[in-house]
Parts: C-alpha cells; sequence; structure tokens
C-alpha cells in the first residue's frame, strides 16, 4: 500500500513516529534492558503490573526466554501506535488497549487493520466458548476480532450500609428504578434548612458522562446496533436521557456529582451521598482511597428499568492485540494465555485488583468466594459473578467517540431545556435533539466507505 500524500511526507512521518515513540514509555523491569527481548509487551494499565511482572518472570524461565515490559501512556497506544503500525515503525508484539479505542485502528479496509485477525485463532482454542460473550463485541469490526478480552466489568452500587440501615432503607426493596427513586426524593432534603441539601441518594456526574451510557446499556438503548447503524435516537434513549436529566437536575434531584479523589472520598465518608455506581474495579479504588468507611460500606445490583430487567451494566475494558508487525506471534499468544487464561493465577489476582476476569471456569477458585470485610464481609468476588452473564454487549465502532460526543450534545441541551421549561414537553424535545446529533454521525458514518457492507441499511454504514 502506498502513502497517500508523497514521499516527502511519508519521511516526515517516520521520523517523527521514530522519535516520539519513546516518550511516555517506561521500560518497567529494567533489569532486562541490556537484554535483546524476544517478546515486548506494552500496556497503559498501571494497575495490571503487579501482577504482570512476577507472572512474566515465572514466564520467561519455563520458555527460556526474554519479555520486555512496557507502560505506556494512553495517548501513545493510541495515536502513535497507530503512525508506527502504517510507516511499518518498530511496534510491541503484544499491547493492551482501551475500551472505546479500537475503533482508531479499524477505520480502514480489514485487509489494512494493524492487528492480527484471531477471529479463527479464538474458535481453534475453544475461547469462544469459555469466555463471557458478551466481551468480544468490544474488540471486533465486522465480524472480525481483534483483541482478547481482559475483564469482564460488572456494574453494581456500593452504598453505605450503616447510614442506610439508620434511615431504615430496606435496600432488598429497591429493586427498580422507579423504587429507587422514590426512596431517593425521602433521603434528599435539606436537614438543617440551610438552603443546600444535607443528603443526596446518589453520586451521578452532572454532564452524564460514562453514567448515563451505562445505564443506556442497561436499558437496551446504545449509540450503534450490531449492524454498526447509529441508533441513539430512538425513544428508548430519549426516556433515558429524561430520567437522568430529572434525578441530575432541578429541585427534585435525588443526585450530587461526587467527582474523583478527594471529592469523591468526602462525599462518601461524610455519606453526603449513599450509593455509588461501582464497577469491579472501582471497589479496589474505593478500598484504597476511603479507608475510613472499612465496614459500613456494602453491594447490590443495580435496580432494573423493568420488574425481573437485568441489574447490571458495564463500565471500561482492556484488550490485549497483537500488531502484524510482531517478531513472534507465537510466542506471544502463549504468553498471551498464560497472562489472561490460566485459572490458576486469577484467583489470587483478584484478590489485588478486584477486577473479573472473563474466563468462567476460573470462578471456581477460591478467592473468588471469600468475604470482604471492607463490604461488610460479602463475597465480593461471587456478586459479580452472579451478575457476569447479564453484562450487555456494546459493540466497538470507528465512530464510537464521535457519537459520545454528539450525545453530550443532545444531552446538554436538554439540560437547559429542563432547566428552562421543567417537564413540559421535555421527551418531544429530547428525542429531536438525540434526532439531530445522530444525524450528524450518519453523515460521516456514510462518508466512510471503508466501512460499508452489502447489508447496509439506509440509516448508516456497517461498523
Amino acid at each position: 500500500m502506498q502513502f497517500p500524500y508523497g514521499n516527502a511526507a511519508l519521511t516526515l512521518l517516520v521520523v517523527s513516529v521514530l522519535t516520539g515513540l519513546g516518550i511516555g514509555i517506561v521500560d518497567v523491569r529494567k533489569a532486562t534492558r541490556l537484554d535483546k527481548p524476544d517478546i515486548v509487551f506494552a500496556t497503559f494499565a498501571k494497575d495490571h503490573l503487579p501482577a504482570y511482572i512476577p507472572a512474566i518472570e515465572k514466564f520467561e524461565k519455563e520458555n527460556h526466554c526474554k519479555v520486555q515490559l512496557q507502560y505506556v501512556d494512553q495517548p501513545t497506544v493510541k495515536g502513535r501506535l497507530q503512525a508506527a503500525m502504517q510507516v511499518g515503525a518498530e511496534v510491541p508484539d503484544m499491547v493492551e488497549i482501551l475500551d472505546g479505542t479500537m475503533g482508531t485502528f479499524t477505520s480502514g479496509p480489514l485487509e489494512n487493520v494493524g492487528f492480527v485477525d484471531l477471529t479463527e485463532k479464538i474458535k481453534e482454542n475453544g475461547l469462544a466458548d469459555k469466555l463471557v460473550k458478551s466481551r468480544f463485541g468490544k474488540w471486533s469490526s465486522r465480524g472480525h476480532l481483534y483483541a482478547l478480552p481482559h475483564d469482564v466489568h460488572p456494574v453494581m452500587l456500593a452504598y453505605r450500609r450503616d447510614v442506610c440501615e439508620q434511615l431504615g432503607i430496606d435496600v432488598s426493596k429497591l429493586t427498580t428504578w422507579d423504587e429507587f427513586v422514590r426512596v431517593g426524593r425521602q433521603v434528599t432534603k435539606d436537614s438543617d434548612g440551610d438552603g443546600v441539601y444535607d443528603r443526596y441518594m446518589i453520586d451521578l456526574p452532572a454532564d452524564g458522562g460514562d453514567a448515563l451510557r451505562l445505564l443506556m446499556l442497561q436499558r437496551g438503548a446504545r449509540l450503534f446496533d450490531d449492524k454498526g447503524n447509529v441508533c441513539f435516537d430512538d425513544e428508548l434513549t430519549a426516556k433515558t436521557v429524561c430520567w437522568y436529566v430529572r434525578q441530575t437536575s432541578g429541585k427534585s434531584k435525588i443526585s450530587f456529582p461526587a467527582g474523583w479523589g478527594q471529592n469523591f472520598a468526602k462525599t462518601m465518608q461524610d455519606a453526603t451521598c449513599l450509593f455509588f455506581i461501582c464497577p469491579d474495579w472501582r471497589t479496589k479504588q474505593i478500598q484504597a482511597d476511603v479507608s475510613a468507611v472499612k465496614g459500613k460500606m456494602a453491594l447490590m445490583p443495580l435496580p432494573a428499568w423493568e420488574p425481573g430487567g437485568i441489574r447490571t451494566s458495564t463500565w471500561g475494558g482492556t484488550g490485549l492485540a497483537f500488531p502484524k508487525q510482531g517478531k513472534n506471534f507465537d510466542l506471544a499468544w502463549k504468553l498471551a494465555m498464560y497472562l489472561y487464561y490460566d485459572p490458576e493465577q486469577l484467583g489470587p489476582r483478584f484478590l489485588d485488583n478486584y477486577i473479573l476476569p472473563p474466563l468462567t471456569s476460573a470462578w471456581t477458585q477460591p478467592q473468588f468466594n471469600e468475604p470482604d470485610p471492607f463490604y461488610s464481609n460479602q463475597r465480593r468476588g461471587m456478586e459479580y459473578i452472579k451478575l457476569a452473564p447479564q453484562v450487555p454487549d456494546e459493540p466497538a465502532h470507528t465512530y464510537a467517540q464521535t457519537a459520545l460526543g454528539k450525545l453530550s450534545e443532545a444531552y446538554q441541551n436538554v439540560v437547559l431545556h429542563y432547566e428552562k421549561n421543567g417537564d413540559d414537553g421535555l421527551e418531544e424535545f429530547a428525542l429531536a435533539e438525540l434526532k439531530r446529533c445522530a444525524e450528524r454521525v450518519r453523515v460521516m458514518v456514510d462518508r466512510n466507505v471503508f466501512l460499508r457492507t452489502d447489508d447496509r441499511t439506509s440509516k448508516g454504514a456497517a461498523k
């Protein structure tokens, strides 16, 4: 494939890639720096490193090889890796990529995707039947799989058990969002009359953010359908957006935006909010950052949108991809199977990072059934395992970030309408805004001829 902008531009791009790849890259295991590695493994996930380092050392001894483990910041992975693959520069043999970024690498023809197509490999190894099936969509494009799923990330609610008991809140009855909101209206109030609410039912970001998206997923509303058509301008999405706006804006809101870091910790410690959206990985953050609430917290499934509906969603994810320019795919694949899908490692690793792996046979390891004193002696692993089969699929798409941006635009306009007009015409306005923003995304998708397939509909191109 020829570079479309000429040899001079190609030369400049090669130089910039080769000089820029080193920025933001740290050789984690400096002891191997002087040895020419057989495999280079790059990851953006700093929290994964403590588990990977001892496992890789054992793998090296058993396979008589050298593995260089690199910690790479996320912008480097998303931007420079794609450029390096396009110009034929040196790349890692295996690389972890963040949820939502696969579309960066699959925007062109399938034959030009820089990652090894793992579709048949996964079938040959039986992984299609061994892993949680909903996790494959994040790493696929047009029916081809380009990365191995690292996690499941079911979502629950973490809540201040002690305060809920003091207030007489029976969480076992909070089975639907309607009931949750009803109780939230009673809890969220100004107790001392100073004009400032003293307590809120739940932490929700005012801008929607990831919380709105995961609640849409739980309800069955997505940005794109299974054929890659833009679909976030349906009535289900409009109803979800309006529900969210009512809980985060106006006098009847039940939420407070706790944010992250110290603000989040203080909100939880002071019980300013009682409930917090909590994927598996966030249980680790809470335990590390808010130690004062040990034994005062507990976990419960998300309330369902309808009685008997699913009671979880998903937030985030990591995939492991193999650039085609890698030197030793067979050895890299062997390392991937060892790090990602060795049940004997996944049990102890869960106690370190609290991340539920997608390998269902690993869930029988005793560590997943251990009571956790921080969360009122609940068997935290089993609580998330119960919900894992319900985790909704979220297909990857080249224009996923664009769609999220337009969804946010529509959401902000709905907020302004609600603050000015209340419920008067709210859902009609929301649906109109979503249609306007979705149409903008459709235009962009439709221009990308590489994403079109024979079963393309009139509402957009296939993913």
